[in-house]
């Protein structure tokens, strides 16, 4: 008998259906209700997209419990801008530290830092443009006059820009002046201005 919840309900499923051809169906259904899976729960252990594929010709019998929580495309939008303003203002901590780093020649612990750094911003931005898109989709009738977000969106990018040809070329000192100053100040901007033009979108 097939032991399967989802969001805390249980439902009924053949013994012998492929575990891939239900996510199929399961992922075709949340998409038309706007809804994404969160989490899957098998046996209790929670399984990422490399275990699901791994399991997807097992048959729901076999695999014991399987708990699934779904989520709210438009809410998870919302939850992604709170963290990428959180996330943003830590940025800023970290960018001034590495820059301080540079200024101080304390030049491979600046470098080692650096790779870092880099990959936390495009995490940012990549959550900022994802959010930005989903929400689009759902207001795409309301327009507002704030050019807060593009406006902090396009120093933020120039900001990035600046620091890769100053790495390339090991310029020290222009590495510390952005760092910190012109990407801080960037990621701020987007944090206090920026990201609330889309998060007022909730009370639109």
């Amino acid at each position: 008998m097939v032991n399967l919840t989802i969001n805390g309900k249980q439902h009924a499923r053949e013994d012998g259906t492929l575990f891939g051809d239900f996510m199929n169906s399961l992922n075709r259904d949340l998409a038309i209700r706007s809804q994404v899976i969160s989490v899957i729960k098998v046996n209790g252990e929670t399984i990422d997209e490399a275990r699901e594929a791994g399991l997807a010709m097992r048959s729901l019998a076999q695999l014991g419990s399987i708990e699934i929580t779904t989520v709210d495309q438009i809410e998870l939008a919302f939850q992604g801008l709170s963290s990428a303003q959180a996330y943003a203002r830590k940025l800023m901590t970290y960018c001034r530290l590495n820059g301080e780093n540079y200024k101080n020649g304390k030049i491979k612990e600046a470098d080692r830092n650096f790779v870092d750094l880099v990959d936390g911003l495009e995490n940012l931005t990549q959550l900022v443009m994802t959010s930005q898109s989903v929400l689009r989709g759902k207001y795409r009738d309301i327009h507002t006059n704030d050019s807060s977000l593009r406006i902090a969106q396009v120093r933020l990018v120039s900001a990035i820009e600046e620091l890769l040809p100053a790495k390339k070329q090991n310029d020290h000192v222009m590495l510390a002046d952005v760092l910190c100053n012109e990407l801080p100040e960037a990621l701020q901007e987007m944090a206090d201005y920026g990201i609330p033009v889309l998060q007022r979108l909730r009370t639109s």
